[in-house]
Protein backbone atom coordinates (compact mmCIF):
# COMPACT_ATOMS: atom_id res chain seq x y z
CA UNK A 1 0.00 0.00 0.00
CA UNK A 2 3.03 1.91 -0.11
CA UNK A 3 2.80 3.25 -3.63
CA UNK A 4 -0.49 3.79 -3.37
CA UNK A 5 -0.23 6.28 -0.52
CA UNK A 6 2.98 7.61 -2.47
CA UNK A 7 1.13 8.15 -5.96
CA UNK A 8 -1.44 9.74 -4.24
CA UNK A 9 0.24 12.45 -2.20
CA UNK A 10 3.17 12.98 -5.61
CA UNK A 11 -0.19 13.35 -7.98
CA UNK A 12 -1.65 16.30 -5.02
CA UNK A 13 1.89 17.84 -5.14
CA UNK A 14 2.51 18.13 -8.19
CA UNK A 15 -1.03 19.50 -9.21
CA UNK A 16 -0.25 22.26 -6.08
CA UNK A 17 2.95 22.82 -7.92
CA UNK A 18 1.99 23.39 -11.26
CA UNK A 19 -1.04 25.92 -9.62
CA UNK A 20 1.78 27.90 -8.25
CA UNK A 21 4.25 28.32 -11.50
CA UNK A 22 1.12 29.21 -13.13
CA UNK A 23 0.21 31.54 -10.58
CA UNK A 24 3.38 33.53 -10.59
CA UNK A 25 3.20 34.14 -14.05
CA UNK A 26 -0.66 35.44 -13.37
CA UNK A 27 -0.45 39.01 -14.76
CA UNK A 28 -0.28 38.00 -18.01
CA UNK A 29 -2.70 35.79 -17.96
CA UNK A 30 -7.00 36.31 -18.86
CA UNK A 31 -9.16 37.02 -15.79
CA UNK A 32 -10.78 34.02 -16.69
CA UNK A 33 -7.74 31.86 -16.76
CA UNK A 34 -6.85 33.01 -13.18
CA UNK A 35 -10.62 32.64 -11.53
CA UNK A 36 -9.82 28.79 -13.62
CA UNK A 37 -6.60 28.48 -11.90
CA UNK A 38 -8.22 29.34 -8.31
CA UNK A 39 -11.07 26.95 -8.50
CA UNK A 40 -8.29 23.78 -9.52
CA UNK A 41 -6.35 25.24 -6.61
CA UNK A 42 -9.07 25.61 -4.02
CA UNK A 43 -10.32 21.32 -5.13
CA UNK A 44 -6.69 20.23 -4.90
CA UNK A 45 -6.67 21.88 -1.14
CA UNK A 46 -10.05 20.12 -0.42
CA UNK A 47 -8.60 17.12 -1.66
CA UNK A 48 -5.39 17.46 0.51
CA UNK A 49 -7.66 17.69 3.54
CA UNK A 50 -9.64 14.74 2.85
CA UNK A 51 -6.91 12.65 2.37
CA UNK A 52 -5.77 13.71 5.65
CA UNK A 53 -8.95 13.13 7.58
CA UNK A 54 -8.98 9.96 5.84
CA UNK A 55 -5.78 8.88 8.11
CA UNK A 56 -3.36 9.01 4.99
CA UNK A 57 -0.30 9.77 6.43
CA UNK A 58 -0.82 8.37 9.86
CA UNK A 59 1.45 5.50 10.05
CA UNK A 60 3.28 2.95 8.08
CA UNK A 61 1.03 1.28 5.63
CA UNK A 62 -2.21 2.89 7.08
CA UNK A 63 -4.57 3.21 3.80
CA UNK A 64 -7.54 5.25 3.87
CA UNK A 65 -10.46 4.01 6.43
CA UNK A 66 -8.09 1.55 8.28
CA UNK A 67 -8.26 0.99 12.32
CA UNK A 68 -5.40 1.30 14.60
CA UNK A 69 -5.19 -1.76 15.06
CA UNK A 70 -5.94 -5.50 12.95
CA UNK A 71 -8.92 -5.92 11.43
CA UNK A 72 -10.74 -2.54 12.75
CA UNK A 73 -11.59 0.22 10.66
CA UNK A 74 -11.73 4.27 11.50
CA UNK A 75 -15.23 5.20 12.32
CA UNK A 76 -15.88 8.34 9.87
CA UNK A 77 -15.69 11.46 11.32
CA UNK A 78 -13.79 10.40 14.71
CA UNK A 79 -10.54 8.82 15.81
CA UNK A 80 -12.27 5.87 17.26
CA UNK A 81 -11.53 2.33 15.38
CA UNK A 82 -13.74 -0.14 16.07
CA UNK A 83 -14.15 -3.93 15.27
CA UNK A 84 -17.03 -6.14 14.64
CA UNK A 85 -15.76 -9.64 15.48
CA UNK A 86 -17.17 -13.28 16.87
CA UNK A 87 -17.04 -16.95 16.33
CA UNK A 88 -19.64 -19.71 15.10
CA UNK A 89 -19.24 -22.55 16.78
CA UNK A 90 -21.05 -25.90 15.97
CA UNK A 91 -20.45 -28.88 18.61
CA UNK A 92 -21.43 -32.71 18.57
CA UNK A 93 -20.64 -34.25 22.10
CA UNK A 94 -20.65 -37.96 22.48
CA UNK A 95 -20.61 -39.68 26.42
CA UNK A 96 -19.41 -42.60 25.95
CA UNK A 97 -19.40 -43.24 29.37
CA UNK A 98 -20.27 -41.20 32.50
CA UNK A 99 -23.20 -39.35 31.76
CA UNK A 100 -25.42 -37.37 34.82
CA UNK A 101 -29.00 -38.47 33.99
CA UNK A 102 -31.47 -35.74 33.00
CA UNK A 103 -34.07 -34.74 35.57
CA UNK A 104 -37.91 -34.85 34.41
CA UNK A 105 -41.39 -33.81 36.18
CA UNK A 106 -44.34 -35.20 35.51
CA UNK A 107 -43.91 -35.32 31.16
CA UNK A 108 -42.16 -32.18 30.92
CA UNK A 109 -38.53 -32.42 30.47
CA UNK A 110 -35.30 -31.30 32.21
CA UNK A 111 -32.54 -30.14 29.85
CA UNK A 112 -28.91 -30.09 31.09
CA UNK A 113 -27.56 -26.58 30.25
CA UNK A 114 -23.95 -27.03 31.03
CA UNK A 115 -20.97 -26.26 29.23
CA UNK A 116 -20.37 -28.18 26.32
CA UNK A 117 -17.82 -30.65 27.28
CA UNK A 118 -17.20 -32.26 31.10
CA UNK A 119 -14.27 -29.79 31.80
CA UNK A 120 -13.56 -27.88 34.75
CA UNK A 121 -16.76 -25.64 34.29
CA UNK A 122 -19.12 -28.27 32.61
CA UNK A 123 -19.74 -32.03 34.25
CA UNK A 124 -16.71 -33.13 35.48
CA UNK A 125 -17.61 -32.31 39.01
CA UNK A 126 -20.79 -33.73 38.95
CA UNK A 127 -19.86 -37.31 37.18
CA UNK A 128 -22.12 -39.99 38.79
CA UNK A 129 -20.24 -42.41 41.05
CA UNK A 130 -20.02 -45.68 41.69
CA UNK A 131 -21.95 -46.74 44.88
CA UNK A 132 -21.55 -50.36 46.11
CA UNK A 133 -24.82 -52.47 46.66
CA UNK A 134 -24.14 -53.33 50.01
CA UNK A 135 -20.93 -52.97 52.57
CA UNK A 136 -19.80 -56.62 51.82
CA UNK A 137 -19.87 -56.04 48.26
CA UNK A 138 -17.56 -53.16 48.82
CA UNK A 139 -15.38 -55.08 51.64
CA UNK A 140 -15.03 -57.69 49.10
CA UNK A 141 -13.83 -56.05 45.91
CA UNK A 142 -12.04 -53.30 48.49
CA UNK A 143 -13.46 -49.99 46.59
CA UNK A 144 -16.90 -49.09 44.49
CA UNK A 145 -17.83 -51.20 41.57
CA UNK A 146 -21.92 -51.09 40.59
CA UNK A 147 -23.18 -48.42 39.05
CA UNK A 148 -26.46 -49.26 40.37
CA UNK A 149 -28.35 -48.64 43.68
CA UNK A 150 -32.02 -49.33 44.16
CA UNK A 151 -31.58 -50.25 40.59
CA UNK A 152 -31.48 -46.74 39.21
CA UNK A 153 -28.59 -46.50 37.03
CA UNK A 154 -26.68 -42.95 38.00
CA UNK A 155 -23.87 -43.53 35.18
CA UNK A 156 -25.38 -43.87 31.46
CA UNK A 157 -23.00 -44.30 28.03
CA UNK A 158 -24.20 -43.40 24.63
CA UNK A 159 -25.66 -39.90 25.64
CA UNK A 160 -25.19 -37.15 22.75
CA UNK A 161 -25.40 -33.18 22.92
CA UNK A 162 -25.41 -31.25 19.20
CA UNK A 163 -24.84 -27.56 20.82
CA UNK A 164 -24.14 -23.98 19.09
CA UNK A 165 -24.47 -22.00 22.54
CA UNK A 166 -20.41 -21.33 22.55
CA UNK A 167 -20.97 -18.48 19.26
CA UNK A 168 -20.07 -15.68 20.29
CA UNK A 169 -19.85 -11.60 18.91
CA UNK A 170 -18.33 -8.89 20.76
CA UNK A 171 -17.40 -5.36 20.16
CA UNK A 172 -13.82 -3.79 20.17
CA UNK A 173 -13.80 0.28 20.12
CA UNK A 174 -10.50 2.04 20.75
CA UNK A 175 -9.18 5.60 20.21
CA UNK A 176 -5.81 7.10 21.56
CA UNK A 177 -5.61 9.88 24.37
CA UNK A 178 -3.00 11.76 26.30
CA UNK A 179 -3.48 8.98 29.04
CA UNK A 180 -2.86 5.99 26.80
CA UNK A 181 -5.03 3.63 24.79
CA UNK A 182 -9.27 4.15 25.62
CA UNK A 183 -11.07 0.92 24.87
CA UNK A 184 -14.23 -0.41 25.34
CA UNK A 185 -15.12 -4.06 24.72
CA UNK A 186 -18.44 -6.43 25.24
CA UNK A 187 -18.50 -9.59 24.41
CA UNK A 188 -21.52 -12.50 24.53
CA UNK A 189 -22.61 -15.84 23.83
CA UNK A 190 -25.71 -18.29 24.36
CA UNK A 191 -24.30 -20.70 27.12
CA UNK A 192 -26.45 -19.08 30.17
CA UNK A 193 -27.15 -21.96 32.56
CA UNK A 194 -30.83 -21.69 32.56
CA UNK A 195 -31.61 -24.66 35.35
CA UNK A 196 -33.97 -23.17 37.41
CA UNK A 197 -36.41 -23.27 33.87
CA UNK A 198 -37.74 -26.69 32.74
CA UNK A 199 -37.01 -27.05 29.04
CA UNK A 200 -39.79 -29.06 27.41
CA UNK A 201 -38.86 -30.48 24.67
CA UNK A 202 -37.57 -27.72 23.15
CA UNK A 203 -35.48 -29.34 20.61
CA UNK A 204 -38.54 -30.19 18.96
CA UNK A 205 -39.08 -26.39 18.23
CA UNK A 206 -35.95 -24.37 18.58
CA UNK A 207 -33.59 -24.84 21.47
CA UNK A 208 -33.61 -22.54 24.74
CA UNK A 209 -30.20 -21.11 24.06
CA UNK A 210 -29.80 -17.85 26.18
CA UNK A 211 -27.87 -14.93 25.81
CA UNK A 212 -25.28 -13.91 28.52
CA UNK A 213 -22.75 -11.57 28.71
CA UNK A 214 -18.96 -12.95 28.81
CA UNK A 215 -16.76 -9.89 29.10
CA UNK A 216 -17.80 -6.07 29.17
CA UNK A 217 -15.14 -3.90 30.45
CA UNK A 218 -13.86 -0.23 29.60
CA UNK A 219 -9.79 0.77 30.23
CA UNK A 220 -7.55 4.04 30.50
CA UNK A 221 -4.40 3.52 29.48
CA UNK A 222 -3.74 0.99 32.37
CA UNK A 223 -6.78 1.24 34.13
CA UNK A 224 -9.36 -1.50 33.84
CA UNK A 225 -12.74 -1.42 34.93
CA UNK A 226 -15.24 -3.96 34.29
CA UNK A 227 -16.02 -7.85 33.86
CA UNK A 228 -12.62 -9.86 32.05
CA UNK A 229 -10.51 -12.74 32.68
CA UNK A 230 -9.78 -12.86 36.60
CA UNK A 231 -5.99 -11.62 36.97
CA UNK A 232 -5.26 -14.66 38.82
CA UNK A 233 -5.50 -16.28 35.89
CA UNK A 234 -2.87 -17.41 32.83
CA UNK A 235 -5.10 -18.27 29.73
CA UNK A 236 -1.66 -18.70 28.04
CA UNK A 237 -0.45 -21.78 29.87
CA UNK A 238 -3.64 -23.59 28.79
CA UNK A 239 -4.24 -26.07 25.81
CA UNK A 240 -5.86 -25.61 22.42
CA UNK A 241 -9.17 -27.95 23.62
CA UNK A 242 -12.56 -28.68 22.23
CA UNK A 243 -13.65 -28.99 25.27
CA UNK A 244 -15.56 -25.50 26.49
CA UNK A 245 -15.39 -25.99 30.56
CA UNK A 246 -11.59 -26.25 30.32
CA UNK A 247 -9.25 -27.94 32.22
CA UNK A 248 -10.01 -28.55 35.86
CA UNK A 249 -6.50 -27.78 37.58
CA UNK A 250 -6.50 -24.10 35.89
CA UNK A 251 -5.80 -21.06 38.38
CA UNK A 252 -8.28 -17.93 38.47
CA UNK A 253 -11.98 -17.29 37.49
CA UNK A 254 -13.13 -17.56 33.76
CA UNK A 255 -14.73 -13.87 34.20
CA UNK A 256 -15.57 -11.80 36.46
CA UNK A 257 -16.18 -8.06 37.50
CA UNK A 258 -12.99 -6.93 38.84
CA UNK A 259 -10.90 -2.90 39.29
CA UNK A 260 -7.34 -3.56 37.73
CA UNK A 261 -4.43 -1.51 37.20
CA UNK A 262 -1.37 -3.03 35.33
CA UNK A 263 2.01 -1.30 34.61
CA UNK A 264 4.75 -2.01 32.50
CA UNK A 265 8.28 -2.30 34.00
CA UNK A 266 10.06 -3.24 30.58
CA UNK A 267 11.77 -5.31 28.84
CA UNK A 268 8.70 -7.66 28.47
CA UNK A 269 7.72 -7.32 32.35
CA UNK A 270 4.41 -6.04 33.54
CA UNK A 271 2.86 -6.13 37.12
CA UNK A 272 -0.84 -5.92 37.75
CA UNK A 273 -2.88 -5.66 41.26
CA UNK A 274 -6.58 -5.84 41.13
CA UNK A 275 -9.74 -6.00 43.37
CA UNK A 276 -12.11 -8.25 42.09
CA UNK A 277 -15.76 -9.48 43.25
CA UNK A 278 -15.61 -11.84 45.58
CA UNK A 279 -16.77 -15.50 44.80
CA UNK A 280 -17.39 -17.21 48.44
CA UNK A 281 -17.98 -20.82 48.55
CA UNK A 282 -18.60 -23.63 51.27
CA UNK A 283 -18.81 -27.30 51.82
CA UNK A 284 -20.91 -28.67 54.71
CA UNK A 285 -24.35 -30.87 55.72
CA UNK A 286 -25.80 -30.04 52.25
CA UNK A 287 -22.52 -30.45 50.11
CA UNK A 288 -21.20 -27.44 48.35
CA UNK A 289 -23.48 -24.28 48.04
CA UNK A 290 -22.06 -20.48 47.19
CA UNK A 291 -23.31 -17.32 48.63
CA UNK A 292 -25.63 -16.34 46.26
CA UNK A 293 -27.21 -19.65 46.11
CA UNK A 294 -30.68 -18.72 47.19
CA UNK A 295 -33.73 -21.04 47.59
CA UNK A 296 -37.25 -19.97 47.17
CA UNK A 297 -38.83 -19.72 51.17
CA UNK A 298 -42.02 -21.06 50.45
CA UNK A 299 -41.48 -23.73 47.25
CA UNK A 300 -41.84 -27.06 47.56
CA UNK A 301 -39.43 -29.53 46.31
CA UNK A 302 -40.70 -30.58 43.06
CA UNK A 303 -43.69 -29.22 42.43
CA UNK A 304 -46.23 -31.46 39.85
CA UNK A 305 -47.65 -29.46 36.61
CA UNK A 306 -51.31 -29.17 37.21
CA UNK A 307 -53.53 -31.09 34.62
CA UNK A 308 -56.40 -29.36 33.87
CA UNK A 309 -59.11 -29.42 31.01
CA UNK A 310 -59.18 -26.77 28.46
CA UNK A 311 -61.36 -26.33 25.86
CA UNK A 312 -62.62 -29.92 25.78
CA UNK A 313 -59.09 -31.25 25.95
CA UNK A 314 -58.35 -32.99 29.29
CA UNK A 315 -54.78 -33.50 30.45
CA UNK A 316 -53.35 -29.91 29.14
CA UNK A 317 -50.36 -28.57 31.45
CA UNK A 318 -51.06 -24.98 31.83
CA UNK A 319 -48.06 -23.93 33.66
CA UNK A 320 -45.46 -26.19 32.52
CA UNK A 321 -42.28 -23.56 32.36
CA UNK A 322 -42.76 -21.88 35.65
CA UNK A 323 -43.20 -24.28 37.91
CA UNK A 324 -40.15 -24.98 40.39
CA UNK A 325 -38.22 -27.70 40.87
CA UNK A 326 -35.79 -27.84 43.67
CA UNK A 327 -32.57 -30.06 43.72
CA UNK A 328 -32.45 -29.76 47.64
CA UNK A 329 -34.14 -28.95 50.74
CA UNK A 330 -34.11 -24.55 50.85
CA UNK A 331 -31.56 -23.99 54.00
CA UNK A 332 -30.37 -20.44 55.55
CA UNK A 333 -26.80 -19.62 53.94
CA UNK A 334 -24.93 -17.40 56.52
CA UNK A 335 -22.25 -16.99 54.20
CA UNK A 336 -21.26 -13.51 53.37
CA UNK A 337 -18.87 -11.65 51.43
CA UNK A 338 -16.23 -9.63 53.47
CA UNK A 339 -14.20 -8.10 51.11
CA UNK A 340 -12.86 -8.20 47.70
CA UNK A 341 -10.71 -10.91 46.41
CA UNK A 342 -7.28 -9.24 46.25
CA UNK A 343 -4.57 -10.43 43.14
CA UNK A 344 -1.08 -9.66 42.27
CA UNK A 345 0.44 -10.49 39.10
CA UNK A 346 3.66 -10.50 37.92
CA UNK A 347 4.21 -11.27 34.00
CA UNK A 348 7.85 -11.60 31.83
CA UNK A 349 6.88 -12.42 28.22
CA UNK A 350 9.99 -12.89 25.56
CA UNK A 351 10.30 -14.98 22.51
CA UNK A 352 10.57 -18.11 24.33
CA UNK A 353 7.43 -17.61 25.45
CA UNK A 354 6.28 -16.49 29.00
CA UNK A 355 6.41 -16.78 33.10
CA UNK A 356 3.84 -15.47 35.38
CA UNK A 357 4.03 -15.02 39.10
CA UNK A 358 0.91 -14.86 40.87
CA UNK A 359 -0.64 -14.49 44.81
CA UNK A 360 -4.76 -13.99 46.18
CA UNK A 361 -6.11 -13.83 49.40
CA UNK A 362 -10.22 -14.50 49.60
CA UNK A 363 -12.62 -13.17 52.49
CA UNK A 364 -15.32 -15.27 54.15
CA UNK A 365 -17.64 -14.44 56.75
CA UNK A 366 -20.45 -15.90 58.87
CA UNK A 367 -23.46 -14.41 59.87
CA UNK A 368 -26.83 -15.68 61.01
CA UNK A 369 -28.35 -12.20 62.25
CA UNK A 370 -28.16 -14.05 65.71
CA UNK A 371 -25.18 -15.19 67.81
CA UNK A 372 -22.78 -16.23 64.71
CA UNK A 373 -20.67 -13.80 63.21
CA UNK A 374 -17.55 -14.91 62.59
CA UNK A 375 -14.45 -14.11 59.62
CA UNK A 376 -11.97 -16.44 57.66
CA UNK A 377 -8.93 -15.69 55.26
CA UNK A 378 -8.18 -17.41 52.37
CA UNK A 379 -4.51 -17.18 50.59
CA UNK A 380 -2.71 -18.93 47.86
CA UNK A 381 -0.26 -18.67 44.93
CA UNK A 382 0.81 -19.90 41.27
CA UNK A 383 3.70 -20.17 38.96
CA UNK A 384 2.26 -20.74 35.17
CA UNK A 385 3.38 -20.15 31.73
CA UNK A 386 4.16 -21.82 28.21
CA UNK A 387 7.66 -22.41 26.80
CA UNK A 388 8.33 -22.96 23.01
CA UNK A 389 10.40 -25.97 21.79
CA UNK A 390 10.96 -26.90 18.03
CA UNK A 391 9.28 -25.11 14.90
CA UNK A 392 5.95 -24.45 16.39
CA UNK A 393 5.48 -26.82 18.78
CA UNK A 394 5.21 -25.55 22.44
CA UNK A 395 4.70 -26.71 26.16
CA UNK A 396 3.21 -25.33 28.96
CA UNK A 397 1.49 -25.63 32.50
CA UNK A 398 1.43 -24.39 36.09
CA UNK A 399 1.05 -24.90 39.36
CA UNK A 400 -1.31 -23.05 41.95
CA UNK A 401 -2.15 -23.76 45.99
CA UNK A 402 -3.17 -22.57 48.72
CA UNK A 403 -5.80 -22.56 52.37
CA UNK A 404 -8.89 -21.19 51.39
CA UNK A 405 -8.48 -19.83 47.71
CA UNK A 406 -11.97 -21.26 46.41
CA UNK A 407 -12.81 -21.45 42.89
CA UNK A 408 -9.26 -19.37 42.17
CA UNK A 409 -8.01 -23.14 42.15
CA UNK A 410 -9.72 -24.76 39.22
CA UNK A 411 -13.00 -26.69 41.36
CA UNK A 412 -11.22 -25.57 44.13
CA UNK A 413 -12.49 -25.76 47.76
CA UNK A 414 -13.20 -22.72 50.00
CA UNK A 415 -14.64 -22.57 53.32
CA UNK A 416 -15.57 -26.00 55.03
CA UNK A 417 -18.44 -26.01 58.25
CA UNK A 418 -20.93 -28.10 60.04
CA UNK A 419 -23.69 -25.14 59.87
CA UNK A 420 -26.97 -26.19 59.39
CA UNK A 421 -26.45 -29.85 60.47
CA UNK A 422 -27.66 -31.17 63.99
CA UNK A 423 -25.79 -29.23 66.80
CA UNK A 424 -26.16 -28.98 70.12
CA UNK A 425 -29.33 -31.00 69.64
CA UNK A 426 -30.56 -28.72 67.63
CA UNK A 427 -31.83 -29.39 64.27
CA UNK A 428 -31.46 -26.81 61.67
CA UNK A 429 -35.05 -25.75 60.00
CA UNK A 430 -35.23 -27.06 56.29
CA UNK A 431 -37.08 -24.13 55.12
CA UNK A 432 -35.87 -20.56 54.71
CA UNK A 433 -38.44 -19.00 56.25
CA UNK A 434 -36.59 -16.93 58.60
CA UNK A 435 -32.78 -16.65 59.92
CA UNK A 436 -33.40 -17.92 63.39
CA UNK A 437 -34.21 -21.73 62.78
CA UNK A 438 -37.76 -21.09 64.41
CA UNK A 439 -36.46 -22.26 67.79
CA UNK A 440 -35.79 -20.24 71.10
CA UNK A 441 -33.07 -17.62 71.80
CA UNK A 442 -31.20 -19.42 74.20
CA UNK A 443 -31.31 -22.75 71.73
CA UNK A 444 -30.24 -20.87 69.25
CA UNK A 445 -27.23 -19.47 71.29
CA UNK A 446 -26.82 -22.87 72.18
CA UNK A 447 -26.39 -24.15 68.42
CA UNK A 448 -24.49 -21.01 67.22
CA UNK A 449 -22.05 -21.90 70.36
CA UNK A 450 -21.12 -25.07 68.40
CA UNK A 451 -20.67 -24.10 64.96
CA UNK A 452 -17.38 -24.67 63.47
CA UNK A 453 -15.91 -23.76 60.07
CA UNK A 454 -12.17 -23.74 58.83
CA UNK A 455 -10.49 -23.23 55.58
CA UNK A 456 -9.68 -25.65 53.04
CA UNK A 457 -6.33 -26.63 52.06
CA UNK A 458 -6.07 -27.57 48.20
CA UNK A 459 -3.95 -27.76 45.32
CA UNK A 460 -4.23 -27.97 40.98
CA UNK A 461 -1.56 -28.60 38.64
CA UNK A 462 -2.32 -28.46 34.59
CA UNK A 463 0.38 -29.58 31.69
CA UNK A 464 0.09 -29.73 28.37
CA UNK A 465 2.01 -30.13 24.76
CA UNK A 466 1.09 -29.03 21.54
CA UNK A 467 2.66 -30.83 18.28
CA UNK A 468 2.16 -28.95 14.76
CA UNK A 469 2.19 -31.68 12.13
CA UNK A 470 2.14 -29.25 9.38
CA UNK A 471 1.26 -25.52 9.17
CA UNK A 472 -2.62 -26.40 9.44
CA UNK A 473 -2.53 -29.75 11.51
CA UNK A 474 -1.68 -30.15 15.03
CA UNK A 475 -2.25 -32.05 17.76
CA UNK A 476 -2.51 -30.99 21.89
CA UNK A 477 -2.75 -33.25 25.01
CA UNK A 478 -3.12 -32.37 28.24
CA UNK A 479 -3.06 -33.65 32.42
CA UNK A 480 -4.69 -31.64 35.12
CA UNK A 481 -6.02 -31.95 38.35
CA UNK A 482 -7.18 -30.29 41.61
CA UNK A 483 -7.23 -32.05 45.06
CA UNK A 484 -8.58 -30.60 48.23
CA UNK A 485 -8.54 -31.60 51.87
CA UNK A 486 -11.56 -31.25 53.60
CA UNK A 487 -11.35 -31.61 57.09
CA UNK A 488 -13.24 -33.86 59.22
CA UNK A 489 -15.91 -31.02 60.48
CA UNK A 490 -17.84 -31.71 57.76
CA UNK A 491 -20.22 -33.77 59.07
CA UNK A 492 -21.53 -37.47 57.18
CA UNK A 493 -24.44 -36.10 55.67
CA UNK A 494 -22.37 -34.03 53.07
CA UNK A 495 -19.12 -35.99 52.92
CA UNK A 496 -20.29 -37.72 50.08
CA UNK A 497 -20.84 -34.81 48.05
CA UNK A 498 -17.70 -32.74 48.56
CA UNK A 499 -15.01 -33.69 45.79
CA UNK A 500 -11.71 -34.73 47.12
CA UNK A 501 -9.95 -35.00 43.63
CA UNK A 502 -10.62 -33.97 40.10
CA UNK A 503 -8.87 -35.36 36.86
CA UNK A 504 -9.00 -34.48 33.10
CA UNK A 505 -7.07 -35.39 30.44
CA UNK A 506 -7.27 -34.69 26.61
CA UNK A 507 -5.97 -35.37 23.37
CA UNK A 508 -7.39 -33.56 19.60
CA UNK A 509 -6.45 -33.74 16.24
CA UNK A 510 -7.16 -30.00 15.04
CA UNK A 511 -6.85 -28.91 11.71
CA UNK A 512 -7.55 -25.43 9.80
CA UNK A 513 -7.79 -25.61 6.40
CA UNK A 514 -7.78 -21.46 6.16
CA UNK A 515 -6.58 -19.43 9.04
CA UNK A 516 -9.88 -18.35 10.69
CA UNK A 517 -11.99 -22.13 10.05
CA UNK A 518 -10.75 -24.54 12.83
CA UNK A 519 -12.37 -27.86 12.90
CA UNK A 520 -11.51 -30.93 15.01
CA UNK A 521 -12.05 -34.55 17.23
CA UNK A 522 -11.18 -34.85 20.45
CA UNK A 523 -11.17 -37.80 23.19
CA UNK A 524 -11.28 -36.56 27.09
CA UNK A 525 -11.55 -38.68 30.08
CA UNK A 526 -12.72 -37.50 33.49
CA UNK A 527 -12.03 -39.10 36.68
CA UNK A 528 -14.07 -37.94 40.31
CA UNK A 529 -13.32 -39.01 43.77
CA UNK A 530 -15.43 -37.23 46.88
CA UNK A 531 -14.07 -37.57 50.66
CA UNK A 532 -16.11 -40.46 51.19
CA UNK A 533 -14.31 -42.34 48.57
CA UNK A 534 -16.58 -43.13 46.01
CA UNK A 535 -15.13 -42.83 42.40
CA UNK A 536 -16.64 -42.19 38.99
CA UNK A 537 -15.23 -41.56 35.41
CA UNK A 538 -16.36 -40.48 32.31
CA UNK A 539 -15.25 -40.83 28.46
CA UNK A 540 -16.14 -38.48 26.11
CA UNK A 541 -15.59 -37.61 22.11
CA UNK A 542 -15.98 -34.08 21.15
CA UNK A 543 -16.15 -32.90 17.83
CA UNK A 544 -16.66 -29.18 16.56
CA UNK A 545 -16.19 -26.63 13.95
CA UNK A 546 -15.10 -22.32 14.37
CA UNK A 547 -15.49 -19.95 12.08
CA UNK A 548 -14.09 -16.49 13.46
CA UNK A 549 -15.17 -13.09 11.82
Amino acid sequence: MFWKRNAAITAVSGGVISVVALLAGAPSAKADELADLRANQELLQQRLDQLSQAGLGTGPAAPMGVGSFPRSFLIPGTDTSLRVGGQAVGSVLWYLKGSAPLGSLNGTAGQNNSTDGQGGTGNLASIPLKTPTSPAVAAATGAPNVTTSAGVAYSRSSQWSFSARQSQIYLDARQPSAYGEIKAFVSMDFAATNNGAILGNQGGVTTGYIPRIREGYATLGGLLIGQTTSTFSDNDSTPEILDFGGETGGQGIARLPQVRYTYPLGNGWVVAIAAENPDVAAGGPFGTYDFDGEMIPTGAACAVPVSVTTGGVAGVIVNNVTNECLGNAAFFNALQTIMPTFVLRTRVDQPWGHLQWAVVTEGYGQNDGRFLNKSYLGYGGSVSGHFFTWGKDNIGGGIAGGNGVGDQLGNGAGLATNFGGALNGQAVNATNSTSNFNVSTASRALYDSAVLSQTVVGFSAHIYYQHWWTDQLRSSVDFSMTHNDWPALVQASGRAALNKELDLTHLNLLWSPVAFVDLGIEGAWGHRQVVTNLRGDAYTIQTAMKVRF
